[in-house]
């Protein structure tokens, strides 16, 4: 098998020639574990050759199966990746495997037929590379060791170039073992696809976590780390190398996952969980103080079990004592229709703008951060690096760059950016909130004591006056004290001179300043500071990018945020009239927790934010209602579909004309079974070509 990868083959002669022996930590270097051979072009048996060559003078014995199914990846014209793993190792020796690949469902023709090693080094897994494929073709493949595994299915890309009158796709993100259900798995195996994207979190470094208990499906029990590190709230993050693997062979090992890889190739990348939560390079972001600290050899730990694990076109050098030391922002052709560009958004970026040491905790640095306070000091780290935007980066000056050439080389009718994070605004103006919220409880009020009944004009300039009194008032203490000059007149208008001043200030003021929060909340905030509106600088830089270039139908496909979102992202979302540059589809996680109960924890347990509940959720008849969705729409009217408390999956049927995405918000969990079917509704949302902005169907 070295024969078919030219550099190995290449350097493994000059070694043989200069009387050198090839050590582990040479072909680990040299190997990055992909090997590749030729598919035949007639019909009979292709393939041939091995990779017997490993490191040492370890046996090679047959495996003992499959039990984690097999897995391809990363479809171009002419190629695509194919995983497995093999059981039976005992950590020391080699494993014989032959992987098997047919254009016909029952193999009557190989075209390759190929000796293959799985090696402990990488947890015998087999990563290979089949190329001399033909482009936008069904292909099957298999793996013997032991015993056949399951056959999978793959199908290679249009040739670049090639007309395509449609591109059918799914997206998904956030599976948390440990939470809800997986039931959208044995839908999305139904489908008719091509291909099958995963933007990130295909797995969750905690186990423990208090959002990970005591809701999830009996058929994923209890995760226990091999090693692990605990955390003060009772939760346990993966720490070593062992730990990442446990971690992805428990989830391969649910079959509904297995099928889903046997079905469809599927193009990944990575989020924060594949390392940790909201991270950053390789610092941790559990408390105030890992901003301080490298995780260096942690973050090597995640790159390599990523590496091992998933079907990606990518290399990894071990011998680079980097935590840097692969790359996996790539692209991807599907003839004359889309150009697929995949960014990594965690290992380049930089620090969050407002430092988790300096706000005290992840609120006012990672989520629920004062807008103002976002802007000064993204404005003093640009300034500090001469106008660079190194510091203030989620992608990276070398990424960034990498990017724009994707961007603008592009000649295809739709540009799709596989996008971790969320692109769109989206923030709240704490003040008119709380003038909204004071009006709805004052007209409440003025209509039972006073037999005042406000229409819906009046109630609108209520809501203003107060909002006129609150930026007006003095918020040097912990509690706002307005002077309501302009309420207070407006009262004794309504009410034809019954709200006096005196009665103003006996009757109504007291319950007023009863029901002002902290000045704190009198503010405007960005809900969340770890997607691209903590990084605003760099957002607004590509959006001009493409807006001067003339670079449209650019449609970013996001996940992360355990949210359904559709909207446009502006070329500058602060300017007076902004501008629509490109369109952002946020799936919402397969599995995990809502961003709605994300946030509606914020308001029951931080007393700071226990007056903001009303803005994220009200009891009505003993049911909790929703009003987050609603709230986001209100202060961000480029944000057309908004669905803060779900989970599921996104399905793309992509035509010269239009984008047309349906998201499946999946039912909830229910005595520990996953409903069948799993979806509950559809929501559809449409992107005309030349046209940056979203219908709601």
């Amino acid at each position: 098998m070295t024969r078919d990868n030219p550099q190995l083959y290449s350097f493994l002669q000059q070694a043989t020639v200069l009387g050198e022996t090839m050590d582990r930590r040479q072909f680990l270097k040299w190997g990055s574990f992909l090997t590749v051979s030729a598919a035949a072009t007639g019909c009979g048996g292709g393939g041939g050759g091995s990779d017997n060559s490993g490191p040492g003078q370890r046996q090679q014995i047959a495996g003992k199966g499959f039990g984690l199914g097999v897995a391809s990846g990363d479809p171009r014209p002419d190629s695509v990746i194919l995983w497995t793993r093999v059981d039976g190792g005992d950590g020391a020796n080699l494993l014989s495997v032959t992987l098997q690949l047919s254009d016909r469902a029952d193999f009557s023709n190989l075209l390759v037929n190929q000796a293959l090693t799985a090696y402990p080094d990488w947890d015998y897994t087999i990563r290979h590379k089949v190329t001399g494929l033909a482009s936008a073709t069904r292909y099957y493949y298999r793996f013997l060791s032991g015993n056949v595994s399951a056959a999978g299915r793959t199908k290679t890309a249009p040739a670049a170039g090639a007309p395509l009158s449609q591109l059918k796709f799914a997206y998904i993100t956030c599976q948390d073992w440990s939470v809800n259900h997986w039931g959208a798995f044995d839908e999305l195996v139904q489908q008719d696809l091509d291909f099958v994207m995963h933007v990130g979190d295909y797995i969750y470094e905690t186990v423990g976590a208090g959002f990970q208990t005591g809701n999830n499906e009996t058929r994923h029990p209890p995760l226990k780390l091999p090693n692990g590190t605990p955390r003060a709230d009772g939760a346990v993050y993966a720490t070593t190398l062992a730990d990442y693997r446990y971690l992805y062979k428990s989830y391969r090992a649910d079959p509904r996952i297995q099928a889903l890889h046997a079905s469809f190739p599927v193009i990944s990348i990575w989020d924060d969980h594949e390392f940790s939560d909201d991270c950053w390079q390789d610092r941790q972001e559990y408390s105030v103080a890992d901003d301080a600290t490298p995780q260096t050899a942690r973050r090597r730990g995640a790159n390599q079990a990523w590496f091992e694990y998933t079907p990606a076109d990518v290399s990894i050098n071990l011998s680079n004592p980097s935590f840097q030391n692969i790359q996996i922002y790539r692209s991807f052709a599907f003839g004359n229709l889309a150009t697929l560009v995949m960014t990594d958004q965690r290992l380049y970026r930089s620090d969050h703008i407002v430092p988790e040491s300096l706000a005290g905790s992840e609120i006012g640095s990672r989520y629920f951060v004062p807008k103002t306070s976002l802007q000064q000091m993204e404005a003093a780290k640009i300034a500090a690096a001469g106008g660079n935007l190194l510091n203030v980066s989620i992608l990276g000056d070398t990424q960034r760059a990498w990017w724009q050439q994707q961007m603008q080389g592009a000649n295809t009718a739709w540009k799709l950016w596989g996008n971790e994070v969320s692109l769109l605004r989206m923030g709240v103006d704490g003040t008119m909130a709380v003038a909204g919220l004071l009006q709805q409880g004052l007209s409440a009020a003025l209509a039972q004591g006073f037999g005042l009944n406000l229409g819906p004009a009046q109630q609108r300039q209520l809501a203003g006056a107060l909002y006129q009194d609150l930026l007006a008032a003095d918020v040097s203490g912990a509690t706002p004290v307005p002077s309501y000059a302009n309420t207070q007149p407006l009262l004794a208008s309504l009410s034809g001179g019954a709200i006096s001043a005196a009665v103003f200030a006996a009757a109504v003021k007291p319950s007023l300043d009863g029901n002002l929060p902290p000045s704190m909340l009198l503010n405007q905030y960005i809900l969340n500071a770890d997607q691209w509106d903590g990084y605003n600088a760099e957002r607004k830089a590509l959006m001009a990018f493409l807006k001067n270039n003339n670079i449209g139908n650019v449609v970013g496909i996001t996940g992360d945020i355990h949210a359904f979102f559709a909207g446009s992202v502006m070329d500058d979302y602060d300017a007076a009239s902004p501008t629509p540059v490109m369109v952002d589809l946020v799936t919402a996680g397969v599995s995990s927790n809502s961003f709605f109960s994300y946030f509606k924890n914020v308001v029951d347990t931080v007393p700071a934010f226990a007056k903001a509940a009303p803005l994220i959720y009200q009891t009505a008849n003993g049911q909790t209602v929703n009003t987050f969705s609603g709230t986001l729409q209100q202060f961000n009217p480029w944000l057309k579909y908004v669905d803060t408390d779900a989970q599921g999956y996104a399905l793309v049927t992509l035509t010269p004309s239009k984008l047309s995405c349906a998201f499946h918000k999946v039912a909830k969990l229910a005595n520990g079974v996953a409903p069948s079917p799993a979806t509950a509704s559809v929501q559809t949302v449409e992107v005309q070509a030349g046209v940056p902005a979203v219908n709601v169907l």
